[in-house]
């Protein structure tokens, strides 16, 4: 008959196992001569250690353990300890991506430095594809969770990790790629609580406080047994969700102009146009907020110049008015009435990675698209900034698609730029780092 003894020995055994073969994938994979990675591989360490310890202290618990019920109870402990342990095999698969970026190199150098100016000057970022994600996400610090389970934490001097996860099926189209922006500003909001500095400001409105507590009430009369104070921290999780997918839009526009917009409708909103969600709000209306940071910021001439025909049906489709009703329609409400705050806190936060109209500039990379040549170098010989490369190749695929709705989405496929547009951003980076020899 089993014993409890043999059963702890065996499953400690098998956690020991995994740690083991955690640590030895781990090190298999930093066998390189590069840098990349090195956060992602610092935290995995920190990990691995908690958990080694932890086993330790599990192994001191059984020993000291007066019966076998309270054994039993520590057999249980090891086996959720194990179950954590395999939990973090996803990791590695991240950390591989870290080393062997599935992005090319000009949109990789692209996304590092916008997460540099955005997040924090040692950021790590780290994009992965082929997830069980069905569009862009991102997660910062993912072994923090684990960490904290098992009473750790992360140090301060260590780096921020940033992950970003893409679909494998979208991998090589470079024009979508700005939705990273949007992914990064989920982990600057993390890095500088930019969601709180808006809720601060709300919170001195006396009409939104009264919108907002009568939300709450309306909510907790509508639920049986919710209470005013369940009800109240209920309506604000979903109200920062809403507050920072609205930020993040806003940031990814101020950093992109109309690139940002045209990349949302093609990947979001041909799949989704008025459904509210409990962490995003509805695409028509984060289109409406688009458009109106785009035109505060000087793009409306432009845009119309470019591809009027388009830009006619993006702001038809976004005026189309839809009334929601109890707590979506006051998180709807809530979006609208913040409008302005949450814009200027976009904007200050983006600070000089603003990109405002440059029509000399954008005509310059638009002669040389034409040409078949990436738009990466100006006449002067400065290097066309990467947002009007991106910008430029938006405009130039949109005209060739037809410039009709369809148009985003024929754009999108079309294999052109394919070449052209990545190359295009290595050479801007390039030309924008390189410093001629005295």
């Amino acid at each position: 008959m089993a014993s409890i003894d043999d059963d702890f020995a065996f499953v400690t055994a098998s956690a020991e196992r995994a740690i083991a073969r955690q640590r030895q994938s781990c090190e298999q994979l930093c066998r390189t001569t590069t840098s990349k990675g090195e956060g992602l591989a610092s935290h995995a360490e920190l990990m691995y250690s908690a958990v080694e310890d932890r086993i330790t202290e599990t192994r001191a618990n059984f020993s000291e353990a007066k019966d076998d019920l309270l054994r039993a109870d520590v057999v249980v402990a090891m086996r959720q300890l194990l179950n954590l342990i395999r939990g973090l095999q996803p990791n590695l698969d991240w950390l591989a991506a870290a080393i062997s970026p599935p992005l090319d190199l000009g949109t990789t150098y692209f996304v590092e430095d916008a997460a540099r100016a955005l997040v924090a000057p040692g950021v790590e970022l780290t994009i992965v594809s082929g997830t069980t994600q069905g569009s862009y996400a991102t997660t910062t610090d993912p072994w923090e969770p684990y960490l904290k389970q098992l009473g750790s934490g992360i140090p301060n001097d260590e780096p921020t990790i940033v992950v970003v996860f893409i679909p494998r099926r979208e991998e090589k189209t470079g024009l979508l790629h700005p939705l990273i922006i949007h992914e990064l500003g989920h982990a600057a909001d993390g890095e500088h609580g930019l969601v709180q500095q808006i809720w601060a400001e709300a919170s001195t409105r006396k009409r939104f406080a009264k919108r907002f507590t009568s939300a709450v009430e309306g909510f907790a009369a509508a639920q049986d047994g919710v209470d005013q104070y369940a009800a109240r921290v209920h309506v604000s999780q979903l109200l920062s969700s809403w507050i920072a997918e609205a930020l993040c839009d806003s940031i990814a526009a101020h950093c992109l102009g109309p690139t940002y917009l045209f990349s949302f409708i093609a990947e979001v909103v041909a799949g989704s146009l008025d459904e509210a969600t409990p962490t995003h709000p509805p695409p028509r209306q984060r289109v409406r907020r688009l458009l109106d940071d785009l035109d505060r910021l000087g793009w409306a001439a432009m845009m119309s110049d470019e591809v009027g025909e388009l830009d006619n049906w993006i702001r038809d489709t976004a005026e189309v008015k839809i009334e929601y009703q109890e707590i979506d329609g006051f998180l709807h409400w809530a979006i609208d009435d913040l409008r302005a705050v949450i814009r200027r806190t976009a904007r200050s936060h983006v600070g000089d990675a603003l990109f405002a109209p440059e029509p000399e500039e954008l005509a310059e990379a638009k002669e040389l698209l034409a040409a078949g040549i990436p738009p990466a170098q100006r006449m002067s010989g400065e290097a066309i900034s990467r947002a009007s490369i991106i910008l430029s190749c938006w405009f130039g695929a949109l005209s060739s698609a037809g410039l009709g709705p369809a148009a985003l989405p024929d754009a999108v496929a079309g294999p052109e730029l394919a070449e052209i547009l990545p190359a295009a951003l290595e050479m801007s980076a390039l030309t924008s780092s390189w410093v001629p020899t005295p």
